[in-house]
């Protein structure tokens, strides 16, 4: 058997994996019975000589290769001709192996790739889109054996993004916290700190597009929930120097993707930091740190409470 899984959304594909380690029987066979290739460096002997090697006394054996076929519709020259019969050897392969090639990158059209998935099945995982979300996350608290009503649902979706990874995380907290019972909106926004983040991006939204009445409504939601004006000023400073930084990146070239390794940003709070990195220039961003580092030296100096500097801030900002 060969699959390709293809697609950037990268928890689903792990489980997928993981679905296919355990097909390996018995189950204390299994880590002797599985081999996890590069594929930006593995050789076609090598993935030859793993999918040919007999099962330990097991069933059959699983050959794990990432990122191999993207790897050779770049290829060319010397390294292209030693995979040219890559082809005839997935016809010809054992039926005593599986071969899993994972491939996050689309895979590109060309007839040498074109060639090779004539022998696959090839399994999609493209990033959810929002209905598709809310499914997921519905269906994941069914495996928890959690009960979480439809708005505590959308509020997860917005708020977290298409992290499945991290939605999994605080499923699992919200399942401890909740002791069998409803989770409701309220519970979200006590336990999941994507939710009070959210609210800071409306501030810094409605900042950066001077509407400051809004930006003081999205202000006191975060003060409801425990915070304080000054720690308003501190995370908004936190989302300018994030937008400087995406700005510099963008400039640069780097891929969406990798500007959050970059900046430790993921999920909605990347999502909606390239989004606004779209909305306001450099020299906006210079100026509205200039005005917060202002407000703050009113309020060391004596001059405004933390509260009077803040509602003058924001109407500066304007």
């Amino acid at each position: 058997m060969i699959v390709v899984l293809e697609g950037q959304d990268e928890f689903r594909i792990s489980e997928r994996v993981s679905e296919f380690r355990l097909t390996i029987s018995p189950p204390e066979m299994m880590d002797i019975n599985i081999t996890s290739l590069d594929g930006n460096s593995v050789t076609i002997g090598e993935l030859i000589a793993s999918v040919s090697t007999v099962p330990f006394m097991a069933d059959r054996r699983l050959v794990i290769v990432s990122g191999l076929l993207n790897r050779l519709s770049k290829s060319s020259g010397k390294d292209r001709s030693e995979w040219s019969d890559l082809p005839k050897f997935l016809f010809d392969s054992p039926d005593t192996a599986t071969l899993l090639m994972i491939e996050n990158e689309t895979l590109p059209a060309s007839s040498f790739i074109a060639e090779i998935v004539k022998h696959v099945k090839i399994e999609k995982f493209p990033q959810l889109r929002y209905r598709e979300l809310q499914d997921w996350i519905k269906s994941r608290c069914l495996e928890l054996s959690i009960e979480m009503e439809l708005q505590a649902v959308s509020l997860m979706a917005d708020s977290v993004g298409n992290e499945l990874r991290l939605l999994d995380s605080e499923l699992k907290k919200l399942r401890i916290y909740s002791r069998g019972n409803l989770i409701t909106v309220d519970d979200i926004r006590l336990m999941v700190p994507y939710v009070r983040q959210q609210n800071v991006f409306r501030v810094v939204d409605a900042v950066v597009e001077g509407r400051s009445r809004d930006a003081m409504v999205a202000s006191s939601m975060l003060i409801s929930q425990g915070e304080s004006t000054s720690g308003i000023v501190r995370m908004i400073e936190r989302q300018l120097r994030f937008l400087i930084h995406t700005k510099y990146l963008l400039s640069e070239r780097v891929s969406p993707t990798d500007i959050g390794k970059h900046i430790n940003l993921s999920g909605y709070p990347l999502r909606k930091t390239l989004e606004m990195e779209k909305k306001i220039s450099q020299g906006k961003i210079v100026d509205m740190h200039e005005k917060l580092l202002n407000s703050n030296i009113r309020v060391r100096e004596g001059k405004l409470t933390e509260q009077d500097s803040f509602e003058l801030l924001l109407s500066e900002l304007r």
